[in-house]
């Protein structure tokens, strides 16, 4: 049954003041009656609410003082007076009197009228889904002025709490802690709530579309999920203890409409977060391009986004494979592009936070950039990086591909520019072998891979200056000299061990260094000359192998 106190949410009733018998608002309600007449009373019973003008006892407080213990005796609901019509105001001895009986007296503005305010109160009184959409209307009014008054997500929360007399939890899309109701602040409630959160991410899937489960410690009550809808890829829930058997008229759409309120706030919220790593990307961006100018800069700005001086660092880039028909399709769709580039940044997140690395995600142009920290880099962290690898990947996978370049370590937050540099070469080395969907870590490019990248016509040209006669050996003996240099050099130019890996005596050896010096007019014991036949000799074996594969 429907009481005093509960016709505030209606229009008409929410610019009403209580102007006496506040304890009375309790009462019950079942019927409106408006009359001005001396004799009401006849045509009064219990539960009745009496509106009037107060014309059948403005001249008369004492009529007024008896209607009231009249109406008292029947146990009547209360009196909503418009006060200004005729009266002015209330006497302070019907107020008294209002009071010691906790009869409501409640004073109606000049400009509503008794006949509108009746036929609300009817209908409220009499139709169920009106009631709830009422109740559900107050809700919402509520929640959006306390939104809009800047409460916190803890504030709005604690305030649904007490709205349904139930404790409520808030959870993010992980099913971790948000905000509560002040219920879960007592010792006895933390294993009910950690009983709650267990069971969310037990099936985060199921409890984001909004589920209803059996918590063990709190006499097999249950609780009901409601899910909370915002910019990420997967909903926030609204946990509330024993929902289903919530007091009337509170209701479902009251709780989606707090929750409306609720989603508004944490996308305000992560709105701001949006921002912060807007800031956090151009940090990033200065650091691998060099607009940092000194150590000192780098080391505190780095600090206030978590990278510490004293670990060691790699980089890990994550980018989306530029292959396939879904790819192309989302070319077409600008929008579409950011709700992608948002949803990887929000799992590769989590991924980070599930598997409790020591991370900073940033994003720089179309990579995605995860900074891991170790207090030592050694080949077990290696094993822990790639099973974290390998399990962000099969859980991103869905209808577009990702890779990943991994950079060696780096003992300095200033040498992080070439860990990125590096990973970034990782994933472009992937797809140069028509990879996708791959994890590649770096690997320091020999000097023969380094020297296939230049052009044909300079490795040609620095050769025969090099080698000169030798370039292109015709006769055995020319043959059997580069030969021998080779293994010379390879030997770190000991006369002892060529002999012994070519068989021949240590004075033919000798004899053939000599020649070639001449030959070439340089000294193998000279640093300069010796890495300049070195690299010849291995520009003769790249030219060798473009010869066999034409």
């Amino acid at each position: 049954m429907k009481t005093v106190n509960n016709l505030f949410i209606l229009e008409g009733m929410k610019e009403c003041i209580v102007l006496a018998g506040h304890r009375g608002l309790t009462r019950n309600v079942q019927f409106v009656n408006i009359s001005d007449t001396p004799d009401v009373i006849n045509f009064l019973d219990k539960n009745h609410l009496l509106l009037t003008t107060g014309y059948g006892f403005q001249d008369d407080i004492q009529k007024m003082c008896e209607l009231i213990k009249q109406m008292h005796a029947l146990n009547a609901s209360g009196m909503i007076i418009k006060v200004n019509r005729f009266l002015k105001k209330i006497p302070d001895e019907v107020k008294l009197l209002a009071d010691d009986l906790a009869f409501p007296i409640i004073d109606l503005p000049t400009d509503r009228t008794l006949g509108d305010l009746s036929r609300h109160i009817l209908n409220y009184l009499n139709d169920h889904e009106a009631e709830q959409l009422y109740y559900a209307l107050h809700v919402q009014k509520e929640f959006s002025d306390m939104m809009i008054k800047g409460y916190s997500l803890n504030g709005l929360v604690e305030q649904l709490g007490h709205f349904l007399v139930r404790p409520t939890l808030l959870l993010n899309h992980r099913g971790e802690k948000i905000a509560q109701s002040h219920d879960f602040r007592m010792d006895s409630m933390q294993v009910v709530e950690d009983e709650i959160i267990s069971a969310v991410k037990d099936d985060l899937v199921t409890a984001g579309q909004g589920n209803t489960f059996i918590i063990p410690s709190k006499n097999h009550q249950s609780v009901t999920t409601f899910p909370v809808q915002t910019k990420r890829q997967h909903p926030s829930m609204l946990a509330i203890i024993d929902a289903l058997t919530l007091p009337y008229p509170s209701s479902q759409m009251a709780i989606e409409q707090a929750g409306n309120v609720i989603s508004f706030t944490l996308i305000k919220e992560q709105a701001i977060e949006e921002n912060s790593r807007l800031l956090k990307n151009n940090f990033f961006a200065d650091l691998i391009e060099m607009r940092l100018h000194s150590d000192e800069e780098i080391l505190s700005r780095a600090d206030y986004y978590g990278l510490k001086a004293d670990k060691d660092c790699i980089c890990i880039v994550c980018t989306v494979d530029a292959k396939g028909d879904n790819y192309e399709n989302l070319q077409l769709y600008e929008k579409k592009v950011g709700e992608l580039h948002h949803s990887i940044y929000d799992q590769l997140e989590d991924e980070i936070i599930n598997a409790k690395m020591e991370a900073t995600l940033f994003t720089k142009e179309k990579y995605f950039v995860m900074v891991l920290q170790f207090a030592h880099y050694t080949e077990a962290e290696v094993d822990v990086v790639s099973d974290f690898i390998e399990q962000a990947k099969s859980n991103m996978q869905d209808e577009y591909s990702v890779s990943f370049g991994i950079s060696n370590p780096v003992h300095s937050l200033v040498d992080i520019p070439t860990a990125y540099q590096e990973a970034v070469e990782a994933i472009l080395n992937g797809y140069e072998l028509n990879m996708t969907g791959f994890v590649n870590f770096y690997k320091t490019r020999e000097i023969k891979e380094l020297l296939n990248t230049l052009p044909r016509k300079d490795l040609k040209a620095l050769y025969e200056n090099t080698l000169k006669s030798l370039a292109y050996p015709q006769s055995k003996e020319d043959v059997e000299l580069v030969k021998t240099i080779e293994v010379y050099l390879n030997c770190q130019c000991e006369i002892s061990d060529t002999s012994r890996k070519l068989y021949i005596h240590r004075n033919t050896v000798k004899y053939r260094i000599k020649k070639t010096e001449e030959l070439l007019n340089c000294s193998f014991r000279d640093p300069q000359d010796s890495l300049r036949i070195r690299v010849a000799l291995i520009i003769g074996s790249i030219l060798e192998e473009d010869e066999e594969s034409k």
